[in-house]
């Protein structure tokens, strides 16, 4: 009998943590200044790496580790799932963006995840590659477009922990994709100096947010030259489908 009693005391002790554990949807809306005059207004780097943590999720993709590094209270079912874009609630923000001749979207993403304090919670890595700005003919530059069309990259890495408040801490690159080389110099393509190179040397655009508090349910802005962040916090509810898995992007 006390081994029974014993058993229903740990059981209801381990269900009071998992339904004490919260979880929140993470909305990203990653936006571009075209004007060239913003990418002019800083002496961005040339060289940049951006350090990435051994526990880090590469989102959208599958992490084996996940359950070493979570506690053991947390559901993996759905802790750092990228959601579908159907449940994105930054859609209408981003249709205005599009209309915009100085300003694009270039990531707009979602996960969803566990509230954990900075011990605990991993970061969020991605990697995208940007496509040319569109409507750029023969090179030429204008008020609110570069002169050079060539495709980039984007790569980040965002972090959200909760102890008594929510924070976010973010790390963002934008480099021009350069054409492949075999040397160790990374512009050595842009040193030839051939009728054909257009390209020029473009730094780094980077983006570093150490540690800013976040206020669930309301639209925060992380202002920058170039890269500007949507961001938007939402608890979400187990009750509603605890037993769903987000569907993969």
């Amino acid at each position: 009998m006390k081994v029974l009693i014993s058993v229903l005391f740990f059981a209801l002790v381990n269900i009071s943590f998992a339904e004490d554990m919260r979880y929140y949807d993470i909305e990203v809306v990653i936006i571009e200044n075209l004007n060239p005059a913003a990418r002019k207004s800083e002496n961005w780097p040339l060289h940049l790496h951006l350090a990435q943590p051994e526990k880090i999720v590469p989102l959208g993709e599958p992490v084996p580790k996940l359950k070493d590094w979570l506690p053991k209270d947390v559901d993996l079912k759905i802790s750092y799932k990228s959601l579908d874009s159907s449940t994105y609630q930054l859609t209408e923000h981003v249709k205005k963006l599009s209309e915009s001749e100085s300003k694009r979207v270039i990531f707009h993403t979602a996960w969803r995840q566990p509230g954990l304090d900075k011990h605990q919670a991993l970061p969020v890595y991605f990697k995208r590659e940007i496509p040319v700005v569109p409507d750029v003919e023969n090179n030429s530059a204008t008020e609110t477009q570069p002169a050079v069309s060539t495709s980039s990259e984007l790569e980040g890495i965002l972090r959200v922990t909760l102890a008594r408040y929510l924070h976010l801490e973010a790390e963002l690159s934008l480099r021009d994709k350069l054409p492949e080389t075999t040397s160790d110099n990374p512009f050595e393509v842009l040193d030839r100096n051939t009728p054909e190179n257009k390209m020029e040397k473009q730094g780094i655009i980077h983006l570093k947010q150490q540690r800013r508090r976040i206020r669930s349910t309301e639209l925060h802005y992380l202002d920058h030259p170039v890269l500007g962040v949507l961001l938007l916090i939402t608890p979400h509810e187990l009750s509603e489908d605890a037993t769903t898995v987000p569907k993969a992007r």
